[in-house]
């Protein structure tokens, strides 16, 4: 059995995830609940829990804070958040998982499927690290990404990523320094997440960097030339959607 506590200074909040946690997560017993930063560190220390459902604002400080109260933390973290887009995507690159308020059951079923199957687990502590640095980065250009690989997770930075090469589930990353890592994610995958961050597929098979262009040579698609010097095959039905993207960044070809 899970022993979890759940930390939100909404009333109807929590009542509404012991309730779903009792009725559809029967591995999962909630021992206890905070309404605040201060509460929440005394019902944690109290119970020791293995599974935190964390509300992001709060009064009296932030679920960021409290997690700064436990450096080497021992348990698994849901975090609950009503953020908009660009600070969604910064749990996404930070590999936590969340539930939106108003909380699917759905979803509420997956997270914690998850952790009882110990998936997407490691590294809670640099993941905590790398999710508060994007989230403080106002430049909605985040710094670091957590990707799960054979061994657990590795954090990458976004810009030292040149191109990605995807292989059927996993995808190969080529980075600045001639360095390449081997992904459990795939290629659409990491489309989906890096698509607002200056990354275009311009093939099945390819994703790139377009701040790691070299040039661009036209064809019936053309290919172009990245950092590494690698030429890469561009297909014809991405053609244009490619050199779009060079004129808003301004042009490299």
């Amino acid at each position: 059995m899970i022993k979890a506590i759940v930390i939100d200074d909404e009333k109807n909040s929590r009542e509404y995830i012991e309730t779903v946690l009792q009725d559809y997560c029967p591995d999962v017993e909630v021992v206890g609940s905070a309404d605040s930063v201060a509460t929440g560190i005394e019902v944690i220390k109290e119970h020791g829990p293995d599974l935190i459902f964390l509300d992001i604002q709060m009064p009296g400080g932030s679920g960021f804070e409290l997690l700064e109260k436990f450096p080497q933390p021992a348990f698994d973290l849901i975090f609950i958040t009503a953020y908009d887009h660009y600070a969604i995507k910064a749990f996404e690159f930070s590999a936590l998982d969340y539930l939106l308020k108003p909380i699917d059951i759905a979803r509420l079923q997956e997270a914690v499927g998850k952790i009882i199957k110990k998936k997407d687990q490691g590294k809670k502590q640099e993941k905590f690290e790398v999710l508060i640095e994007n989230l403080k980065n106002v430049s909605n250009q985040f710094d670091k990404i957590m990707l799960p690989n054979m061994e657990g997770f590795t954090a990458v930075e976004v810009r030292e990523i040149i191109r990605c090469e995807g292989d059927e589930n996993y995808t190969k990353l080529f980075l600045m320094d001639g360095g390449k890592i081997l992904v459990s994610k795939t290629l659409k995958e990491l489309e989906n997440l890096l698509e607002d961050f200056n990354f275009c597929r311009i093939h099945k098979s390819h994703l790139i960097n377009l701040n790691n262009v070299k040039s661009y040579a036209k064809g019936r698609g053309g290919y172009v030339v990245m950092a590494d010097d690698a030429k890469v095959d561009v297909s014809r039905n991405k053609k244009k959607e490619l050199i779009e993207k060079f004129h808003l960044l301004g042009p490299k070809q």
